[in-house]
């Protein structure tokens, strides 16, 4: 029995298909642990969901274009020219997909392990109750019956920082950026989120540059461009950019052992 965690699918079922042949994936034994943004950019969406829907042992944290994918679905936002959407949207199972998405968390902690899960990273400023306490408002929002309504405000850059007096659609605005679309931010937690390279911008450091405050060790995803790279003891870095022609990469969590797929196109 193995646990593998996973990087970004985006769609890229064939890929993930041969990703599960050379580990040996057993599904009666051993646990998938995904980063997020299952789908959108890639080909084969449907084929992704019906495949993780129809798993017992895995375990899933939202990624930015999982949300994104929910706001279209909901009539909340529409597509953009790159989202790759389409197969999911006309769907016959486009109610189950909205309702399974809507309903996996944003932060994965596993205390046994002392392991983080998160799609994009953990805020240097937050301890790991505030980052638990602060995703779990996310998905309340995401699983109460008015969930569409967050899913149309959470889009935009401001507020950039976090501040505890922040209410309402506002608050959890932020606290989806930070937890899926972080990238580079300052050590009091003002968030850059326009640079997706690895040049960072003037004044601000990638959130992993970092000390934290606790001694977890965090799973991401979301920074392609770091090909799987992050220059921290405490982080494990899985988008390699299978999307972008580049490879589908999963982790070994009993050994730290990495294995990758190339991309297929």
């Amino acid at each position: 029995m193995s646990t593998y965690a996973i990087g970004d699918i985006q769609g890229c079922f064939d890929e993930l298909q041969q990703l599960l042949e050379k580990i040996s994936y057993d599904p009666g034994g051993d646990e998938l642990w995904l980063v997020g943004d299952l789908v959108n950019r890639g080909p084969k969406n449907t084929s992704v969901m019906d495949l993780l829907m129809g798993l017992d042992r895995v375990t899933v944290v939202l990624g930015n274009h999982d949300l994104h994918f929910l706001a279209i679905a909901t009539g909340q936002q529409t597509q953009k020219p790159s989202d790759t959407l389409s197969d999911l949207l006309t769907s016959p199972k486009l109610d189950r997909y909205v309702d399974w998405l809507r309903r996996q968390p944003i932060l994965h902690y596993d205390a046994i392990r002392n392991l983080v899960m998160v799609h994009a990273g953990l805020p240097p400023q937050w301890s790991l109750a505030q980052c638990l306490a602060r995703a779990h408002e996310v998905e309340s929002a995401l699983r109460d019956d008015d969930y569409m309504e967050f899913l149309k405000a959470m889009y935009g850059n401001d507020p950039d920082t976090f501040d505890d007096r922040q209410v309402g659609m506002l608050r959890l605005r932020v606290i989806t950026n930070c937890l899926t679309r972080l990238r580079y931010c300052t050590r009091d937690g003002q968030l850059e989120l326009n640079h997706k390279a690895d040049i960072q911008p003037a004044g601000f450091a990638p959130w992993f540059s970092f000390p934290r405050q606790d001694d977890v060790t965090v799973l991401f995803g979301h920074w392609a461009a770091l090909e799987g790279r992050a220059d921290a003891d405490f982080v494990r870095a899985l988008d390699t950019g299978c999307v972008w022609g580049r490879e589908l990469t999963a982790l070994r969590l009993e050994d730290d052992v990495r294995f990758s797929i190339p991309a297929s196109r």
